[in-house]
């Protein structure tokens, strides 16, 4: 099958995530693949010789002025796949959209957490429109009555790497516990922890072991039991930094969002076949999770589960086991094989 694809890709970015996690599996599934990227932010890898960077995704729409149609009205594919065109320069592909159309059927994939205000976004008639969940269902169903299919968002396949392994590739102990956080809002993310960490490390020996942009202008005051690591890592890269952890801690804010938005935290899934516990806060970012991770509800119950941890005495098996569940139901290779599917419906 020939696939062309709208996407973010090799970047720290959730939709960047998605696109290469399904695309790069139905290029190893022998599929052609042809994405159609914008210039790239935060890169996280070099390009394929697939990937043509043919628009702008920066700014708003008042200033997102480039797309180059030659690569969309050129190329040979049978399927488009687009992934939150929110993000594109809406009005110069819709003027290229009639002929896609003509070409090939149309799948949009929403990442959106609310259906946009940009009245050009409904310019755009897709044969199918992907949604990961009931919620996000629910959002778009009178938006594109007859058209909801739902898809999860795929975890990466699952991948196993000896502790002691992990810890010699960083050059790290192989004797101290380690809190690993990583992300790309450390002021969001990383600070509102450390009050609790710091009351923690009066107790208990650890390193809290933080992955920060090369770019990041926070800085962070310094504490003994922390130790920061600039680094903007491939998927591979970020695998050893969890499979050297003893615990993955991931900080969100109920604040992040707003009255009426559908989220999901493509930050845990991502992280979730690595198979190291995660820690997370108890938001809307993973209500569609159970027991595949472990939710706190404020700082101090964080700081009381993690002491259980450290300690060795909170029970991870079933955490662990409904984590390793989750991922291979909703790993890469199942959700590709879903889109395949779809599109040989289509």
């Amino acid at each position: 099958m020939k696939i062309g694809m709208l996407s973010r890709w090799n970047t720290a970015c959730g939709v960047s995530l998605h696109a290469e996690l399904v695309g790069r599996e139905w290029v190893k599934m022998g599929h052609k693949l042809i994405v159609f990227a914008p210039n790239n932010i935060r890169p996280v890898s070099d390009d394929e010789e697939y990937v043509y960077r043919c628009f702008s995704d920066e700014g708003n729409g008042a200033t997102r002025t480039f797309l180059d149609p030659t690569p969309f009205l050129t190329e040979d594919y049978e399927i488009f796949v687009a992934q939150r065109i929110e993000w594109a320069p809406l009005k110069l592909l819709r003027e290229i959209f009639p002929e896609i159309r003509r070409r090939t059927r149309t799948v949009y994939v929403v990442h959106e957490r609310r259906p946009p205000s940009n009245p050009l976004f409904y310019e755009f008639e897709w044969d199918v429109v992907v949604c990961f969940d009931e919620r996000y269902e629910r959002q778009w169903l009178r938006i594109f009555p007859g058209k909801i299919r739902i898809i999860p968002y795929p975890v990466p396949n699952i991948r196993r790497e000896d502790k002691l392994e992990a810890r010699r590739k960083l050059n790290l102990s192989p004797d101290e516990k380690i809190v690993f956080s990583y992300g790309w809002a450390p002021e969001l993310h990383v600070a509102p922890v450390l009050p609790c960490l710091t009351e923690l490390s009066r107790n208990y020996s650890f390193t809290y072991l933080v992955l920060m942009d090369p770019t990041s202008t926070f800085r962070l005051m310094p504490h003994s039991f922390v130790r920061l690591k600039y680094e903007r890592p491939s998927l591979e890269r970020l695998y050893v930094y969890l499979h050297a952890a003893d615990v993955c801690l991931i900080h969100k804010q109920a604040s992040e969002v707003r009255q009426g938005e559908v989220v999901l935290s493509s930050s845990v899934l991502m992280c979730l076949g690595a198979l190291t516990p995660i820690l997370t806060s108890d938001t809307e970012f993973v209500s569609f999770l159970d027991k595949e991770v472990i939710k706190y509800q404020s700082l101090q119950q964080l700081g009381k589960i993690l002491a259980e941890i450290l300690e060795g005495k909170y029970d991870l098996k079933e955490t662990l086991e409904a984590a390793e569940k989750y991922a291979k139901k909703n790993s890469q290779t199942v959700i590709a094989k879903k889109f395949i599917e779809l599109f040989e419906e289509l």
